[in-house]
């Protein structure tokens, strides 16, 4: 209980933090809508997205597994093929990352009108997504050390504060066309300078584990086997409403899509706190399943679902009453994402009650395993949104991401129960807890 406790208190403490960050990013989204207006902030969310997209395809996936080898690593006490690790995956994000880049920004352009706005403001974009996917590195190896402060609060609390700085440099200095362009740049050349100093702070942080252990034999295939694979699972949960954004740039206006943005951010927001659990309790997963000690992985599984299902069912209900006070600071038109959002939240219980299947089939050797159900939540979610966003709008939007989010975890927590033998959702902690309560 007392290890239950102290899993809450931490992941309580980064969540408030989020809500701090968040809370700025709201209110430079507000400030947009409010000075520019709704169609400028659905252009600036689109540029976003774009951004975010590319940041996490730029180091080819080390990022989305540089948490588990950073804390295999550290368990080991090798600091020598951590640094190896790290090398590979900063090396990636700059080449071929790079090319990657200037070859999708000559392309982009096909996906329609928004394709050709974002060409418009292509090196802005790129300038951020290098910066982020450098700093989604840093965060990555700094979480799987067991400094998940140092590894999240960067982009947690300094992009909000570099936003609102944007956001006032071009109004004090009188931009009046691109202004989504202008406030991009400057956003990226901060961000670029604060993934410099996180950097360094990652490095010294590798540095400090011992290195006389030498370098095993084909480890860098066995990175390239987790990495490639989690690419498509961080897309398609972290970086899924980027996604969402995108497809739908065809089927809403661009008022809609700021809407559906908002949205989008606020249940963001509410499902970090079952990110900031998985933070905390991801490094001691993979180091039970090192030692091999099931019975300590079941508990911690149990820990991480309780609380996570519990917090979902507070927040849920949480946005439910709030959220209309929320999107009065954004202006009248946004009123009518109160009912998308109360939808989309629905799907937040699910969501953490399934468990963490992708980091159990990943301990487990099998990191292919999950595509399968990750990639049929994303053919449900481009399914449900030709279906249903033409008849219902925004309402459609968020019960075809809500579906999607529900049948994507669904199936992978099927697929980890079949592979594994291990129930990884609440129910085993639930029965737990209620026998003995009985």
């Amino acid at each position: 209980m007392g290890e239950r406790r102290q899993l809450a208190s931490k992941s309580a403490l980064i969540f408030a933090v989020r809500i701090g960050g968040a809370g700025v990013i709201f209110l430079a989204q507000a400030m947009i809508a409010r000075l520019w207006g709704a169609a400028q902030l659905g252009e600036y969310l689109l540029a976003i997205a774009a951004a975010n997209l590319m940041a996490i395809a730029l180091p080819m996936g080390f990022q989305t597994v540089g948490a588990y080898f950073a804390a295999e690593y550290k368990a080991k006490k090798d600091g020598a093929t951590l640094s190896r690790f790290a090398i590979l995956a900063y090396g990636m994000a700059i080449f071929p990352g790079l090319l990657l880049l200037y070859v999708v920004g000559q392309l982009i352009h096909f996906i329609g009108p928004a394709g050709t706005l974002l060409q418009s403001i292509w090196p802005t974009i790129a300038m951020m997504a290098f910066g982020t996917a450098i700093v989604n590195l840093n965060g990555a190896i700094l979480v799987g050390l067991k400094k998940p402060f140092f590894g999240l609060f960067a982009d947690t609390i300094f992009r909000p504060l570099f936003i609102v700085l944007g956001i006032v440099i071009v109004l004090f200095i009188g931009v009046e066309n691109d202004r989504v362009g202008a406030l991009i740049w400057w956003v990226a050349l901060f961000y670029l300078g604060l993934a410099t100093v996180h950097f360094f702070i990652t490095v010294r942080a590798i540095r400090a584990l011992p290195r006389d252990a030498p370098v095993p034999t084909f480890e860098a295939k066995r990175w390239w086997v987790y990495a490639l694979p989690w690419i498509i699972v961080a897309l398609s949960s972290d970086f899924f409403f980027d996604i969402d954004l995108l497809l739908l740039s065809t089927l809403l206006d661009k008022e809609q899509i700021a809407i559906f943005g908002v949205c989008a951010r606020m249940f963001v927001l509410a499902s970090f706190g079952i990110i900031a659990i998985g933070a905390v309790v991801s490094p001691d997963l993979l180091d039970a399943e090192e030692r091999q000690d099931f019975e300590a992985l079941e508990a911690k599984i149990g820990d991480a679902n309780m609380v996570g299902t519990g917090l979902a069912i507070v927040l849920t209900i949480g946005v439910m009453i709030f959220s209309p006070v929320v999107f009065y600071f954004f202006g009248p038109e946004f009123d009518q994402g109160v009912v998308p959002l109360t939808i989309l939240c629905s799907a937040l219980v699910a969501r953490a009650a399934f468990g963490p299947g992708p980091v159990i089939l990943s301990s487990r050797k099998k990191p292919y395993a999950s595509l399968p159900a990750i990639l049929l939540g994303l053919i449900v979610l481009l399914v449900a949104n030709y279906l249903l966003v033409p008849p219902f709008g925004l309402v459609g939007a968020a019960s075809a991401a809500a579906i999607s989010f529900i049948i994507g975890a669904g199936a992978i927590w099927f697929t980890t129960w079949r592979l594994t033998g291990l129930n990884v959702s609440l129910a085993p902690a639930l029965r737990k807890y209620l026998t003995r309560s009985a």
